[in-house]
């Protein structure tokens, strides 16, 4: 059987200065994972654009930061 992994990082205050092309291209070429053969895809996810998404849907601030805070923990 033939299976996958979706892991989820979170990233240093560094890679704030690096645009999400750059970070993905780093992670794919130096990520040494046990088990993995291949990397097949890599995304960044700006967590403000995020924040903003669920502000602009009515969901208040401190309920939006606990998600946030939530997702990544």
């Amino acid at each position: 059987m033939v299976k996958r992994a979706h892991i989820v990082i979170n990233l240093l205050p560094e890679a704030s200065d690096a645009s999400s092309i750059q970070i993905e291209e780093l992670i794919k070429k130096g990520a040494k994972i046990p088990l993995c053969s291949e990397i097949e895809n890599v995304s960044v996810e700006d967590i403000e654009k995020s924040y903003m998404n669920l502000k602009n849907h009515g969901i208040s601030s401190s309920i939006v930061k606990n998600i946030i805070d939530l997702y990544t923990e």
